[in-house]
């Protein structure tokens, strides 16, 4: 089938509609309540983003302590078992009813996501990365103290989550192009620091590098899509869809992904994909193929991919399996306030 026909068609298994968080319905509203004595563990990677790990913990812990929070501060540094420690934070919320804080960047804030998903525990966060989409995408304030102060103000809502085969992710998930791009960036933020602009133009000399193009077969739904990419970018994150493309945030679902399949492209092309990103608008270029899906397999001729899951490069074994989990994480969101 020609490559246009079916990116309308997969992309009109939706409605155009406002996509937003309404809440879950059926068994998964009735929400879970967030308690007024619930013990608040904070996990602190005071190396996320470019904070300084001292101002950082003291704005989270004066905030906590003058909001009447039972809580403790565990700062990870290197050297530390993080998953460990965080597994232990988690199964200890479980058995007390507790709150288990990420207070970290993309990395952090999955790590603990995918243990509270596991264990059913309530998460909240504190951002303090680059970008902080998720964080953002709920509303979440990005200033420590007013996100630390939510955790006990706050109510708590289930969202769902993606997975690519059994690795969860908040925002993308990737491979391709993109792998490349996050492996340079953090060369880049070795050697000058973890700042935005840094982040920002070491993507652009890796996109100018091109990635050679390579051969997938996609399955979605009755579908098989056979192509040659340089890559296929997925992401749930409302806030970095609407991003990248404005038509495309309104048509993928509430429990959805938004799938970006890259064709092989020139340097001038990559200027003009740059342009139309700028613009909001990247769905509408003839190098893109984009459709919005609940799940889809992947399958290449490598046993194994490098995939970016939420910033982080994990080898995956392939076929990829991606799907959506709907209401799967429950996490502590500004409460609702009145019109």
């Amino acid at each position: 089938m020609h490559a246009k026909r079916m990116r309308a068609k997969l992309l009109q298994l939706d409605p155009l509609r406002p996509r937003k968080r309404t809440g879950m319905t059926g068994s998964l509203s009735r929400q879970p309540q967030l308690s007024a004595n619930s013990a608040i563990t904070v996990l602190l990677n005071a190396r996320a983003g470019d904070t300084n790990a001292a101002a950082f913990r003291k704005e989270v812990t004066d905030a906590l302590a003058e909001a009447g929070a039972s809580f403790r501060v565990m700062e990870m540094t290197p050297g530390n078992d993080f998953l460990a420690a965080a597994r232990q934070a988690v199964l200890d919320a479980k058995d007390h009813d507790g709150i288990v804080a990420a207070a970290g960047g993309d990395g952090t804030i999955n790590t603990v996501a995918a243990l509270c998903c596991e264990h059913d525990v309530k998460m909240g966060i504190i951002p303090a990365g680059t970008f902080n989409y998720f964080a953002r995408d709920l509303s979440i304030p990005t200033d420590a103290a007013e996100a630390a102060r939510n955790l006990v103000e706050g109510r708590i809502e289930r969202v769902s989550v993606g997975y690519i085969n059994d690795r969860i992710f908040l925002n993308n998930a990737s491979f391709g192009l993109y792998s490349k791009l996050i492996r340079h960036r953090e060369e880049v933020k070795s050697r000058f620091g973890r700042f935005r602009i840094v982040a920002v133009l070491a993507a652009l000399v890796s996109l100018f590098r091109g990635q050679k193009p390579f051969s997938i077969a996609m399955h979605v739904g009755k579908e098989k899509l056979v192509r040659r990419t340089c890559m296929v970018f997925v992401t749930n994150n409302l806030m970095q869809l609407s991003h990248l493309d404005k038509e495309v945030a309104q048509q993928t679902p509430e429990d959805g992904m938004a799938v970006f399949v890259m064709r092989p492209v020139t340097r001038l092309d990559i200027c003009r994909l740059i342009l139309r990103g700028v613009m909001r608008n990247l769905a509408s270029d003839s190098q893109l193929e984009t459709f919005c899906t609940d799940s889809f397999e992947v399958e290449t001729r490598r046993s194994g991919i490098d995939a970016v899951v939420d910033g982080e490069i994990v080898r995956c074994r392939t076929p990829l399996s991606f799907r959506t989990v709907r209401g799967a994480l429950q996490v502590v969101v500004p409460a609702r306030t009145s019109a």
